[in-house]
């Protein structure tokens, strides 16, 4: 089966769609295209590092390594241009994915696999072609994305689209019933529960140690860590993640180690040596649709996880501490702490247990499977 997906830049971050992919690519011809961008780029440090980075790609023969690169994926950098509402850019983009793609044999059925809406309008389905939207994302709400510019594409995309995968019940809910099938984040399985040295920028830190990994966003209830590390200054609070949103305060406190974000691989070498993983997010739209990666992957390491309240934690409640209040939460953590050796080992067991049955292996199964019966169908 060939496939042409529009996803994030490959091995930007280790993203859900980019673990399906590494593993379809074992079986399937992959054309990876790296993003193009879901809001109109303003003046803003921000947006002008990445209209940077950007161009700097078209002119790079280097690649990322933190995913590997299958033999049988080839990735692109399309000189898109971020003003998908503008009729003269839609057909500038049109003309550049059609040049880009006119070696590819259009006599053979293509799999357009959409992770990013604004790419809808950018190429002609055939009748022997599916179409795919996979949705990951509330982008009615995501940070980041212009949800105004995404919209009508989104809607358009719903319509059009074979099959839509959904990764919470929310999302769901959004979605035509007939064509929606859920399908959760998994976890590389063999690397989380694997055994590795402590990592050395936290092998020097004493007291227990409370983890977090993952990008540190308007997502993240800093209220609460503040009162977490101002309450405990005996416990270590480290944050390995790129900094996004500002928590200056937070990191005043002398208990609090952060660590620019690692390569996927690397993260075990942290979280499987601290003592309790959290989940510390906000109540907010999109936290009630997401289904975090880090989820499965903190299963699979079989360690205490403490969360607050929302709907892909809930699921798993016999398994994660659950706290609804600011109080509960450093409650559910001193809880953790406080485990016996024997009440750790049932923990860990009941937890990877959990997440053996989520491996991105079986995710891409699931997806063979799916696809084949659609094909057939037709």
């Amino acid at each position: 089966m060939k496939y042409i997906v529009f996803g994030e830049d490959w091995a930007s971050h280790p993203s859900s769609t980019q673990h399906l992919f590494a593993q379809l690519a074992k079986n399937h011809e992959i054309h990876w295209i790296n993003s193009i961008g879901m809001r109109k780029p303003c003046f803003k440090r921000n947006d002008l590092k990445r209209v940077w980075s950007k161009f700097k790609q078209f002119f790079s023969k280097s690649t990322n390594t933190a995913i590997k690169t299958p033999r049988s994926m080839q990735v692109y950098k399309l000189p898109v241009l971020p003003w998908h509402d503008n009729a003269l850019v839609m057909r500038f983009n049109k003309w550049v994915f059609s040049t880009c793609f006119k070696h590819v044999n259009r006599d053979e059925p293509i799999t357009y696999w959409l992770s990013v809406p604004t790419a809808e309008y950018l190429f002609t389905k055939h009748a022997h072609d599916k179409l795919i939207y996979y949705c990951g994302d509330d982008f009615n709400a995501l940070a980041g994305v212009d949800a105004r510019l995404v919209a009508p594409f989104e809607k358009n995309l719903i319509h059009k689209a074979d099959l839509i995968y959904v990764i919470s019940q929310f999302l769901m809910n959004k979605m035509p019933s007939y064509k929606t099938k859920m399908l959760s984040h998994g976890v590389s399985y063999e690397l989380f529960t694997s055994k590795t040295d402590i990592a050395s920028e936290i092998n020097t830190l004493n007291g227990p140690i409370i983890g977090f990994y993952g990008s540190i966003n308007e997502w993240l209830d800093i209220t609460l860590l503040i009162a977490l590390v101002a309450q405990r200054p005996n416990y270590q609070l480290v944050l390995v993640g790129d900094i996004v949103s500002c928590t200056s305060k937070l990191l005043q406190f002398k208990n609090v180690t952060h660590i620019p974000a690692v390569d996927h691989e690397r993260l075990v070498s942290f979280a499987s040596h601290w003592d309790v993983s959290i989940l510390p997010f906000v109540n907010n739209e999109q936290i009630r649709a997401c289904d975090p990666l880090k989820l499965k992957e903190y299963l699979a390491l079989g360690l205490p996880i403490v969360a607050t309240k929302f709907p892909a934690v809930v699921r798993y409640e016999s398994d994660i501490y659950i706290a609804k209040t600011h109080a509960e939460f450093i409650s559910k953590v001193d809880e953790a702490i406080g485990l016996s050796k024997n009440q750790l080992c049932a923990l860990k067991l009941s937890q990877q247990r959990l997440a053996q049955g989520h491996s991105w292996e079986s995710k891409a199964l699931a997806v063979q499977h799916d696809l084949s019966t659609l094909n057939h169908a037709v």
